[in-house]
């Protein structure tokens, strides 16, 4: 190609170049974004308000940087515009660098007393992020104000830019989630994104030298609104919320099945992010042969709308015919097979890519809209930014934190139909959009309620009884088979079961047993009660609180507890020293304003989003300073790097069965000591009520294996522990457990 000569994108090869390192931009922004969540989280907590707030300071702040671009962009050359956006990358960069130790050492270690107010997370996440995401949000008008000079050809120009820069942040949500994240930890992930911006920073200060100088015409003030440009920020603003809200309900879907693992959450959003990209590209390749962007624009969205919700439908009816039951229940989770590994990309990919495909096809039909004024190209692309990214925050808050609370996922869904059947009639009534309507309201009315849609994800049979729940925090089902058996499930995912789990019992019970007066103990994880329960076996024991993480998992037992069937689990929940709490566990115990005399955490699987936090050695460390004097933690270990990490914190340690026990003396465990407690009338009577057989705990305590671990000579090697900025268990897929 001649250099001269503009390239198929109508760029220029220069514009190419620019473009190309705009993909790189993305990608690393994807990076920071997984990264910076989970750092963030630590301070605010994991549960779903926290998370929340951190997306939307998130939002915030690209959108106060599209705000200021719009207003910004076009009073620069484009010469000048180019140096800006060079300099946004480095400043970008140099942030990254520092991140690490701004949101975890100073956020997270000196300012963790702030996190009781959620005003105040929300306040310093914002402050945490302002920065670079304001940087973010200038650089799409910057760039678009150096490289686009015809506003006849804008649309297909910035779409052309946009789509290699949505590319970018799809791959690199997938990449960090499934690669970088789990191979290298946070911390290098953030260095591997700060070297991408400073290349893309680099490359754009030595493409703006070969720029000529302009003279800049003083652009008019503001983008030049009027009411063509006001009521595209309005039809973009509610694209954004629904694409959200889509993202939500895919999510919830997509991790029950999967069973919520590390890699979800990075699978659909990179899945959306590259559907988005193909649907930029063909929308700017097709732009300027479209004679009614509004009308395309609103059927699209229509039409984006009704494939989401139909796609999920159609996955309900045909979980069970297509086998997935199979794949994803009877299959091992912590050593997936390929098939199952496939199965999780395929149905992400069927559900999330042609809905995402056509909403992306709607970003360059607005910049053909607004588009018709050379001196206000990047205010323009920064206002439909500002409005797009202002839908993405509201369809956050208001889906995460109250649709999925008043609704649930099945009537989120049906909603989301509704909204496509209001774009559809809002065109001028073709045969088409009459079409599209139709079928965007048999589609609300076919939709399964949300028991029913649990239920089957769950794989539950005609013969079980099933009770669900669901709200902004998660989903928890229990399955009882006619047989009196039932297991509970959060997050799709087999937590524990009811009658209560020999395991469970031997690990609530074991503190309380080894400990000759605890009158104070906090588990953190609640399940289906059957660990907390136990640790209340001591008659010494006054309090025993508990920390949950997902409402919905202490509404089914309540409910269960309420039922005929129920008798076993209401001796926990009927038992006055229990305090029931819905919280952050990690959270409340850095919040604690009391110490504890055992301390533990339920048989949390560390193969589960987000369990990481629950396994490093700064959360041991915390147990442990959180802890009476004489006092003891009971931790299930199921992997030899929980062992490794916990043996890192405590100086004593003693392995019984698959619980260890630290504490800070030496601690003598006798196991006819252990059997004469479990003996007592009290401790017998105790069990019983909750229709349990003492001997079979009994029994248990019998054969398990006792092992004072010697201290360990020196620090733990790196690679054999967990740590909050490298939580190797929880990405499993990553590595081979030692």
């Amino acid at each position: 190609m001649n250099r001269s000569q503009p390239s198929a994108t109508g760029l220029g090869p220069a514009g190419v170049v620019l473009a190309t390192l705009f993909f790189l931009s993305g990608f690393s922004a994807l990076i920071y974004q997984t990264a910076w969540h989970r750092l963030l989280g630590l301070f605010s907590g994991a549960d779903s308000i926290s998370a929340a707030l951190v997306v939307g300071a998130f939002l915030l702040g690209l959108g106060l940087g599209s705000l200021l671009a719009s207003g910004l962009a076009d009073r620069l050359t484009r010469r000048r515009a180019l140096y800006a956006f060079a300099a946004c990358e480095l400043a970008i960069a140099a942030y990254a660098l520092a991140s690490p130790a701004l949101m975890h050492d100073l956020l997270f270690g000196q300012l963790i007393a702030y996190a009781r107010s959620r005003l105040a997370v929300f306040a310093l996440a914002f402050l945490a992020v302002l920065w670079p995401t304001l940087l973010m949000g200038l650089t799409l008008p910057l760039l678009s104000r150096a490289l686009v000079k015809d506003p006849a050809r804008a649309a297909g120009q910035i779409g052309a830019i946009y789509t290699l820069n949505t590319l970018g942040a799809g791959m690199g949500a997938l990449i960090a989630g499934w690669v970088l994240n789990g191979q290298f930890g946070y911390a290098v992930t953030i260095q591997i994104g700060a070297a991408l911006n400073a290349v893309v920073g680099l490359g754009g200060l030595i493409a703006a030298r070969s720029l000529p100088e302009e003279t800049a015409a003083a652009p008019p003030k503001g983008f030049g609104a009027d009411a063509n440009a006001w009521r595209w920020c309005v039809l973009v603003f509610v694209s954004g919320f629904t694409a959200i809200a889509l993202q939500i309900a895919w999510y919830r879907v997509i991790g029950v099945v999967t069973q919520s693992n590390a890699y979800g959450f990075a699978l659909v959003l990179g899945l959306f992010l590259i559907g988005d990209a193909a649907g930029l590209a063909i929308g700017a390749a097709v732009a300027k042969r479209v004679n009614d962007a509004l009308r395309l624009f609103l059927l699209l969205q229509a039409a984006a709308l009704a494939v989401a919700v139909g796609s999920i439908l159609a996955f309900h009816w045909l979980y069970e015919p297509l086998g997935l039951v199979r794949l994803f229940h009877e299959g091992d989770p912590d050593r997936p097979s390929a098939a199952m590994i496939a199965g999780a990309i395929g149905v992400a990919a069927a559900l999330v890519l042609p809905a995402s495909v056509l909403i992306g096809f709607t970003f360059p039909l607005s910049q053909k809209a607004v588009q018709d004024d050379a001196a206000r190209i990047g205010g323009r692309v920064g206002m439909i930014q500002l409005f797009n990214i202002a839908g993405n925050s509201a369809g956050s808050l208001v889906t995460g934190l109250v649709l999925l609370d008043w609704l649930g996922t099945a009537g989120t869904l049906g909603l989301l139909a509704l909204a496509g059947v209001g774009f559809a009639l809002a065109t001028t009534g073709s045969p088409r959009s009459w079409a599209l309507a139709a079928v965007g309201a048999a589609l609300a009315v076919m939709l399964p309620d949300n028991r029913a849609l649990w239920a089957k994800l769950h794989a539950a049979q005609p013969d079980e009884k099933v009770w669900t729940e669901e709200d902004k925090s998660g989903v928890a089902v229990l399955r009882r088979s006619p047989a009196g058996h039932a297991n509970l499930y959060i997050g799709g995912h087999t937590q524990s079961c009811v009658p209560y789990c020999v395991i469970h019992q031997f690990l609530g019970s074991l503190g309380a047993l080894l400990h000759p007066a605890p009158r104070e103990v906090l588990v953190i994880g609640v399940g289906s009660g059957g660990t907390p329960f136990a640790a209340g076996i001591n008659p010494a024991t006054e309090r025993v609180a508990t920390v949950e993480i997902v409402r919905p998992v202490l509404e089914v037992m309540r409910a269960f507890a309420a039922s005929p069937e129920g008798a076993s689990v209401r001796a926990a929940f009927g038992d006055a020293r229990y305090d029931w709490t819905v919280d952050d566990g990690r959270r409340r115990l850095f919040l604690a304003e009391r110490r504890y005399d055992i301390i533990q955490a339920d048989a949390i699987l560390p193969r589960t989003s987000l369990s990481g936090l629950l396994y490093s050695r700064e959360f041991f460390e915390q147990m442990r300073r959180t802890l009476k004097p004489g006092g003891m933690v009971v931790q299930w270990s199921p992997t030899a790097r929980t062992e490794a990490t916990f043996r890192d914190v405590f100086p004593y340690v003693t392995r019984i069965d698959t619980a260890l026990v630290g504490s800070e003396a030496p601690l003598a465990v006798d196991r006819a000591a252990l059997l004469a407690r479990l003996a007592t009338p009290a401790a017998q009577a105790y069990l019983r009520a909750a229709g349990l057989d003492p001997e079979e705990l009994a029994a248990m305590y019998r054969r398990v294996e006792i092992a004072v671990l010697p201290r360990p000579s020196g620090p733990a090697a790196a690679d054999t522990i967990n740590t909050d900025l490298f939580p190797r268990d929880e990405y499993y897929l990553n590595r081979r457990r030692p």
